[in-house]
């Protein structure tokens, strides 16, 4: 697990600020960027997720940290939609 990409999600989770980050779908295809407003993590067998709101898709989504190629804060700010648990 990228301790980095953590530290940039906790960031962008207290500051309120939008998250940026390439993830990498089950099936390897990427969509670029995704907007989302990360809220908490879970840990499920081992594997540590980041639910998050998709601003694209509008709606909550899970994201397999390992699979979070890059991430990095915005300068967008957002209302959050959900109790932030990060």
């Amino acid at each position: 697990m990228d301790v980095n990409i953590l530290n940039v999600i906790e960031q962008s989770a207290n500051k309120r600020l939008v998250l940026k980050i390439i993830y990498t779908e089950k099936d390897g295809t990427s969509e670029g960027w995704r907007y989302v407003e990360p809220y908490s993590f879970s840990n499920d067998d081992g594997e540590t997720a980041l639910f998050a709101w998709d601003r694209f898709k509008n709606g909550i989504r899970r994201f397999t940290i390992r699979r979070i190629n890059q991430a990095e804060v915005s300068n967008d700010h957002f209302v959050p939609r959900y109790p932030i648990k990060i």
